[in-house]
């Protein structure tokens, strides 16, 4: 489930910056370009971590894929970090890519994996993750001692799969 949420978190983020950039409001682009990373770095990269560890191939391809797609995206703003990115990531990986992320073509939106559904269901994921935390801290439990239980409203409850509600129990330690 995370895989497909960044599959198609990152083809939003194309679809956003394209509109943006065309519509010359560099500003906006950069703010969705930094929640992107946020999410990426917070989110996808930690929850998928052991993954990465044991080699999974469908979690490092995902995220190279997404590394690759946000270097471009990039590069008219943040020009030099892009081209690191590139040339630490994708150069050594791929001999037929271009020498650099400026000679590379913009990339193309696939709508279909655009999920606008998944999205949705992980934002409101991601928030019941924040409460849960919130509420451990106010409670002063650490995350390492381990819940039996959270209850969560019947309306969220009802928008999540089985698959995200795994991980908010994961993350909250339930």
């Amino acid at each position: 489930v995370l895989d497909r949420w960044l599959t198609s978190a990152t083809q939003r983020l194309v679809k956003d910056v394209t509109a943006d950039l065309e519509s010359f409001d560099t500003q906006h682009a950069g703010i969705l370009i930094q929640e992107f990373v946020d999410d990426l770095s917070n989110w996808y990269v930690r929850r998928s971590r052991r993954r990465f560890w044991a080699g999974e191939p469908s979690a490092l391809w995902t995220l190279h894929e997404t590394l690759e797609t946000l270097a471009r995206v990039m590069a008219p703003i943040t020009p030099f970090i892009a081209e690191k990115i590139w040339q630490s990531l994708i150069v050594p990986t791929n001999p037929q890519a271009a020498e650099s992320v400026h000679l590379t073509s913009w990339p193309v939106v696939d709508e279909s994996v655009l999920d606008d559904k998944l999205e949705s269901a992980m934002k409101l994921t991601r928030t019941l993750v924040e409460l849960g935390r919130a509420a451990r801290a106010e409670a002063q439990i650490k995350t390492r001692q381990p819940l039996s239980r959270a209850l969560v409203s019947s309306a969220a409850h009802d928008q999540l799969t089985d698959e995200l509600v795994g991980e908010i129990l994961a993350e909250l330690n339930v």
